[in-house]
């Protein structure tokens, strides 16, 4: 089994987001900042990675309202119990959806999320020194960055 944290292999980040252009967003971004990614539309698609590549992924990173009968509370609570070692960042713009809505291990950021707040703790998350990685500053609302990239 591969370490994903090994020195010279990307880690792998999983990203659940049904929104195509928030989800090209994320993916971007991490992709821009030396993560590998892979893109799932739904918790579902998710779970089915999981089960193929779990000892690739270091992170999920997921949005909470997706569609299908699985949301991204549940699909944390699920990787909490099956894959205790991946590490989940759930977000939401939804008002509604709130941190003590989580009952697992996860972390949870609100929408619209700034992108150097995304990525310290994807870096911390798998492993990495802090400003291993360089991007834009913050991501606005519609997902558009909104400031030049950060100082490291």
């Amino acid at each position: 089994m591969s370490d994903p944290t090994t020195p010279g292999q990307k880690p792998v980040i999983l990203v659940v987001e049904d929104q195509p252009d928030e989800r090209f967003l994320a993916a971007t971004l991490l992709e821009d900042t030396g993560f590998s990614v892979i893109e799932a539309e739904t918790a579902e698609r998710a779970l089915a990675i999981l089960n193929d590549r779990a000892e690739d992924v270091s992170v999920v990173f997921s949005d909470v309202r997706t569609p299908g009968p699985i949301g991204g509370f549940e699909l944390a609570r699920i990787i909490g119990v099956t894959w205790p070692r991946v590490r989940v960042l759930l977000t939401s713009g939804d008002a509604g959806d709130q941190p003590s809505d989580l009952r697992v291990s996860a972390t949870f950021i609100p929408k619209p999320w700034r992108a150097e707040d995304i990525l310290a703790w994807v870096e911390q998350a798998a492993g990495l020194p802090p400003g291993a990685g360089s991007g834009p500053g913050v991501i606005g609302p519609g997902g558009t960055i909104i400031s030049g990239p950060r100082e490291t």
